[in-house]
């Protein structure tokens, strides 16, 4: 019988703290991105070993989405947007990339999944899973099964990404974790204040314009323009970036708690072999496309992979990889699903929401 505790505040300050035992067992062990990998493991863990359900209220998800919005705008420098031109080319590469992406996957999850063709498109999204789980209630999927997919991919592609990268880079992960507190700039309360109050500002924003994932694109637009002309200059405190990490990680982890070991292994390791495939496809054009744009592998590889905006930037910022260049790539990624997946959902399923209404 899974544990009841019926205050959504009391579960959700169990969830982070589980998640936070996790993410210092994975900082003082020297493991890759411990605050995300450690929170999301050990609220996966707990959540298919004990009858407690993880579980964190939309909200507070919605606030590390505003903390990690913020810190990836903050890499919007005025230096970065001049050669900001000098991504168009693998702009227009991700575009064509996640189109391959999307259609390998769908063939997979339909073929070998057994879904029926709207579960299939839905799962096989190269990302934007606050869109793409809230489209899919509108029409004919399984739900449950999409954001298994999705989340399972997440999961293979936070653990490859640190890997691939240490492998192609040669950044020492650990060097990285102790890098993220022992530089961090003195704290200085006039500065971190507004930065704070724009934050708030943002969250003001999001619950008022309730577009897909505002929580995080209003905050990244802001901090970007605030950098880019030299208003802010100052970066999220490593504790709060921290806690934001530990939030996501949890979030991710806490999705286990309404699937069994069985449905983990039918959907989820699928979806895990699509990532691990999408991955290395990734890793081979981000080799292709970096003589084209005289730029490093590793950010474009981030920028790359189908997966979440806010986990793959979390990377970005964590390793200190370009985290402007991933999250422009990643935001345009978020506008071409809330765009094309409505129209293919239709030509999918004839009967859909969109042609009926």
């Amino acid at each position: 019988m899974p544990m009841t505790i019926s205050s959504p505040a009391l579960r959700g300050l169990m969830t982070l703290a589980v998640g936070a035992g996790g993410g210092c067992l994975f900082f003082f062990l020297n493991l890759p991105l411990p605050w995300v990998l450690g929170s999301m493991f050990a609220n996966a863990l707990l959540a298919q070993a004990t009858s407690f359900q993880p579980k964190l209220p939309q909200t507070w998800r919605g606030y590390g989405m505003i903390a990690i919005g913020t810190m990836l705008g903050t890499g919007f420098t005025h230096d970065v947007v001049v050669r900001a031109q000098s991504w168009i080319p693998s702009l227009i590469a991700m575009c064509l990339l996640s189109l391959v992406f999307c259609l390998g996957a769908y063939w997979v999850f339909k073929r070998w999944g057994r879904m029926d063709r709207m579960t299939a498109l839905f799962a096989a999204m190269p990302g934007g899973l606050s869109v793409v789980s809230m489209l899919a209630e509108e029409y004919r999927t399984e739900v449950n099964r999409v954001v298994l997919c999705h989340t399972a991919r997440i999961v293979v592609l936070l653990i490859t990404a640190p890997i691939l990268i240490q492998m192609i880079s040669g950044i020492d992960m650990a060097e990285a974790n102790r890098a993220s507190f022992a530089e961090a700039e003195p704290l200085d309360p006039l500065r971190h204040g507004a930065m704070a109050l724009v934050a708030v500002g943002c969250w003001w924003l999001g619950q008022r314009f309730r577009f897909p994932s505002a929580q995080l694109l209003i905050p990244l637009f802001v901090s970007a323009a605030l950098h880019m002309t030299g208003v802010l200059t100052v970066h999220v405190p490593p504790l709060l970036s921290a806690a934001a990490q530990i939030v996501i990680g949890g979030s991710v982890g806490a999705r286990f708690a309404s699937y069994t070991l069985r449905q983990i292994a039918r959907d989820g390791g699928i979806a895990a072999a699509v990532g691990i495939a999408l991955a290395l496809g990734s890793l081979g054009a981000a080799y292709a496309v970096a003589p084209l744009i005289d730029a490093p592998v590793a950010p474009i590889f981030l920028a790359y992979l189908p997966g979440g905006a806010p986990e793959l930037g979390v990377v970005a910022l964590a390793l200190a990889i370009d985290p402007a260049m991933v999250a422009a790539h990643h935001v345009l990624r978020v506008f071409l699903i809330v765009a094309v997946l409505p129209f293919a959902a239709a030509r999918a399923n004839p009967d859909s929401p969109a042609e009926r209404g």
